[in-house]
């Protein structure tokens, strides 16, 4: 290269940083002359902007809660439902077993229809039946999923599941979590000359349902109604205002049981309502 072309290619050098030095400048100048700065800063949120948040959040809340209890509610309905469904089996197995005999009936008084083991005869009653024949496993199923009160809940504090190899000796009642039809009254001991309802003589009629001894009872769990099983194993959902007004004028279960006719025609009432599915 000659030196005319070295001196003319460094002077091109010089020209080009100028143009650049030139241009950065005119850039910050014109930057700086329209007020525009650019800034590095977090700005945190005022108090007001964290309140609204907050009274968002509080409002998307009140309008989802009431849609998640409704839909807990279906499932624990889906899940009482399936259990009647698996309790029928059991009915049916006994019935296999027993010329179709199956205990369909009460302890004493008709309100006296979900027990499993009376305290007071230390004996097995009404599902104890099942019970003691091994056909209800661990017993959750004979169990309504929304129960509230513990004394109808599977193996609580106050309701233990008790074992089929123990003695009978404990004082006190062990209740299922659903009632059976009080068709007639069963003896804490069955003999071969004991006569029990024969299933396929309720086909077309409640066999099974939620508790129904008094209003309290489907209070602490589905509150509006009730699920219920049939003879021939269809289970549904009963709106509580089909047995309204009797089950509403019947009184909370304690002590002795009840026996006067008003009251047994008022449990029958009830169960007449549920078979108009």
């Amino acid at each position: 290269m000659t030196n005319d072309e070295i001196r003319m290619t460094n002077q091109a050098r010089m020209t080009n940083d100028r143009a650049g030095r030139f241009s950065v400048i005119r850039i910050s100048s014109l930057i700086r002359h329209s007020g525009f700065v650019i800034r590095h800063s977090r700005r945190a949120f005022t108090l007001v902007e964290l309140l609204v948040v907050i009274g968002i959040i509080a409002v998307l809340i009140a309008i989802l809660l009431p849609s998640l209890a409704k839909a807990r509610e279906q499932a624990k309905r889906a899940a009482c439902l399936s259990n009647l469904r698996q309790v029928h089996q059991a009915f049916m197995l006994y019935a296999l077993d027993n010329r179709d005999q199956v205990p369909l009936g009460y302890r004493k008084g008709k309100q006296f229809n979900s027990m499993l083991y009376s305290g007071t005869a230390k004996t097995y009653a009404i599902f104890g039946h099942l019970f003691l024949r091994r056909l209800m496993a661990d017993g959750r199923a004979f169990y309504c999923p929304a129960e509230e009160n513990p004394a109808f809940q599977w193996n609580s504090p106050v309701n233990r599941w008790p074992s089929p190899d123990a003695p009978t000796t404990s004082a006190v009642n062990v209740q299922a979590g659903y009632s059976v039809r009080p068709e007639v009254e069963i003896p804490d001991v069955l003999t071969p000359l004991t006569r029990l309802p024969k299933l396929t003589k309720f086909k077309n009629k409640a066999i099974l349902a939620d508790t129904t001894s008094s209003p309290t009872r489907i209070q602490t769990r589905h509150r509006v109604g009730l699920n219920t099983l049939f003879g021939d194993g269809s289970a549904i959902w009963i709106p509580r205002k089909q047995i309204e007004p009797t089950i509403d004028e019947l009184k909370d279960p304690a002590g002795a049981p009840d026996t006067t006719p008003e009251t047994s025609a008022k449990m029958d009432a009830v169960w007449a309502g549920l078979d108009k599915r």
